[in-house]
């Protein structure tokens, strides 16, 4: 049975269900809702970074600010042409608003930063090139060994001035991965930076899931030989067990208000899906049906939850709400599995199979309408939406192995995050 074990790679998050279950029978025997408007429309604002001085991070800070704005899909970043230069005491005088209509600047970025006692204080300000007036004007202090941090916040700032919009540099990507020789979970920045390993457990650990407040992540592990639910708590460091009753306990999804988490147990039998407070109790039972109920994800509002299947043939996704209630069938036909629910309402991400491949979709809510995302590039799968729900993560063999990609929410701009060895699956994205 061992080696049955470890030949489960990326399977959804249904067939990873039955996988596990299968195993646990075995033993027992022998003993707010606008969809898509994701991504930015209509012409991306040309942004300026001011060149800096030579102070010790200027030129990393410019770097991380510089790869913020461009991966937010909002900004193009100009480069003035050789010899064309603003004044050196920037405040846009006349010339300097000359020169950045010339070049079709919308905005200027300048900042200054200076080290002292560990410490990195930055001056930053934002310039509007048609009005000539100043945007905004702060002061950012982080210990040095932050400067990722301090450059992600000015960066975050700079999108909130000119959009309003709230986008999360900081974020964090969990996910499982063979490097150690075993599936062990991970953690690395949304831009592939900061690789870390969480879990040391020598055995299968996968279904990563963040808790609200991002400072827990909810896996299942055969580390104890029975699939259980462990919680991995970032400020010490360490896992703790957290659902364990006999037989299959798979993660779900945990509430958006920090109330509940949802997963899957089989200790009555079937596999159901169980609704738990965040101490690991039980709240009540919400599925009572013959087959696999599973891959739970809350909607924005913490009241509802859609899930997969297969109580009517092949795996189909459903929302019920919290109170086990209200269930309708959202997808008709084919094979479905791993749904995610926008952060932002009105859109679900899912793995759809296409043939002997599986491919990630999306559906409206609104109108149950299903979009295609990803399309003849090997199998894609278990994706998860950034909290601003303009990007998704998913895993992806199309370069032979299994790799962590990022597309926005149209399915636009297809790319890894890094290259990580090995195989990575299962991946998640913080609040």
């Amino acid at each position: 049975m061992q080696n049955s074990k470890l030949k489960i790679k990326n399977y959804g998050l249904f067939f990873i269900s039955i996988l596990y279950f299968s195993f646990f029978i075995f033993n027992c025997l022998s003993g707010a809702d606008i969809f898509l408007q994701l991504k930015s429309g209509g012409r991306k604002t040309n942004i300026f970074i001011y060149p800096t001085d030579n102070s010790r991070h200027s030129a990393d800070i410019r770097k991380i600010v510089s790869e913020d704005l461009i991966y937010s899909g909002i900004f193009n970043l100009i480069s003035l042409p050789s010899g064309q230069l603003f004044a050196t005491k920037f405040d846009f005088q006349k010339s300097d608003r000359d020169i950045a209509v010339a070049n079709g600047i919308d905005t200027v970025v300048k900042f200054e930063s200076k080290t002292s006692k560990n410490k990195i204080t930055l001056s930053g300000n934002l310039w509007d090139a048609a009005s000539a007036k100043k945007i905004f004007d702060k002061e950012y202090k982080y210990p040095e060994h932050e400067i990722r941090k301090l450059a992600h916040n000015f960066s975050e700032d700079i999108i909130k001035s000119l959009t309003g919009q709230k986008i999360s540099f900081s974020s964090k990507i969990a996910f499982s991965n063979t490097m150690s020789g075993n599936k062990e979970i991970w953690c690395v920045d949304y831009d592939g930076k900061n690789l870390m390993r969480l879990t040391y457990n020598n055995s299968i650990s996968v279904l990563p899931k963040f808790s609200s407040d991002g400072k827990y992540i909810y896996y299942t592990t055969y580390k104890d030989g029975n699939p259980d639910i462990f919680r991995y708590d970032f400020e010490k460091n360490r896992s703790v067990s957290f659902i364990t009753y006999q037989g299959l306990n798979i993660t779900g999804s945990a509430s958006p208000d920090g109330e509940y988490l949802i997963a899957t147990l089989s200790k009555d039998g079937d596999s159901e899906l169980y609704l738990f407070t965040t101490d690991g109790k039980i709240a009540r039972r919400l599925t009572y049906s013959r087959g696999v109920d599973t891959a739970a994800s809350f909607s924005p509002n913490s009241h509802e939850f859609v899930f997969v299947s297969d109580r009517g043939g092949n795996p189909q996704l459903y929302i019920m709400d919290i109170e086990g209630s209200n269930l309708r069938k959202i997808t008709h036909s084919g094979y479905n599995d791993s749904p995610c629910w926008s952060p932002v309402g009105g859109a679900i991400a899912f793995t759809k199979r296409t043939g002997s491949r599986f491919d990630i979709y999306v559906m409206d809510v609104s109108t149950n309408k299903e979009y295609q995302l990803t399309k003849n590039s090997g199998s894609n799968e278990n994706p998860s939406f950034s909290s601003d729900g303009r990007r998704i993560i998913f895993s992806s063999n199309r370069t032979g192995r299994y790799e962590l990609f990022s597309m926005y929410a149209d399915g636009t701009e297809q790319k890894p995050i890094s290259s990580i060895a090995k195989e990575s699956t299962n991946p998640v994205w913080s609040p």
